[in-house]
């Protein structure tokens, strides 16, 4: 289900709407310079978004990211500017004027299917059912299947038409060398996949090895060597941990 952008929607009134309540009030101190950096910032993150769905999951990215954040200085009385909490905030008021429901009710019992999507999304379940992946339904659009050392993920991307697949090597710390390192061999990996950071709402950034097919053609061999190439390079990444821990 696409939408269309409204053209003269005044980001800059929907900030200082929003900052009429806490922890958003830092917001209208904002200047006009200001105020109008941080609504072009916003009109940048409506630009990945061509679908409600796409609206839904950025709105609730920024939010479950930002929450605890909040939450976390309100509680020791720190204060609180937070631009990406703002541009959350923003988001959810602008799905909820184009679709006549709160994020937070959105999110808490769901959204009607578009029929389209769910035949989208029953065309790649069609392609794993034929490489014989016992996959489990995890959400509209995002499937997940166990190997031996790891849980696969495959998310489809509508708007975008691609399907990413990736799974989890280790939780993402940008002191860590070893990630930074798998991450400068991007140019030499394994097969097409790639390493990338992924963010699990249960479980914080991750450090993944990904890989990335188009869905205007796909088929069982296509995915079939994605996921191929996800999971050697995962192996490969492992088995070198594990000499250099002997």
């Amino acid at each position: 289900m696409a939408f269309w952008r409204k053209k003269d929607e005044d980001l800059a009134a929907v900030l200082r709407k929003v900052g009429k309540r806490e922890p958003f009030r830092w917001v209208r101190q904002l200047d006009d310079a200001e105020l109008e950096r941080l609504a072009e910032n916003v009109r940048r993150e409506l630009v990945t978004c061509d679908s409600r769905d796409e609206l839904l999951e950025t709105a609730a990215r920024l939010h479950y990211q930002t929450q605890p954040r909040l939450e976390g200085r309100l509680k020791r009385g720190e204060d609180v500017v937070d631009e990406e909490a703002a541009r959350g905030r923003v988001l959810a008021v602008i799905f909820e004027r184009r679709y006549g429901v709160s994020l937070e009710r959105a999110l808490d019992i769901g959204l009607p299917i578009d029929p389209a999507a769910e035949e989208a999304n029953l065309r790649i379940e069609r392609v794993l059912r034929q490489i014989g992946l016992a996959y489990s339904v995890l959400d509209e659009g995002h499937w997940v299947f166990e190997l031996d050392l790891a849980s696969v993920h495959v998310r489809h991307y509508i708007a975008a038409g691609s399907l990413d697949i990736y799974t989890p090597l280790r939780e993402w710390d940008e002191g860590d060398e070893v990630a930074m390192a798998l991450l400068r061999q991007n140019g030499g990996s394994v097969g097409g996949a790639f390493w990338g950071i992924c963010t699990f709402e249960s479980a914080g950034d991750h450090l993944c090895a990904c890989a990335r097919v188009a869905t205007a053609e796909i088929n069982a061999a296509g995915v079939s060597f994605a996921l191929a190439s996800v999971a050697s390079l995962f192996d490969a990444a492992t088995r070198a941990a594990a000499d250099d821990s002997d």
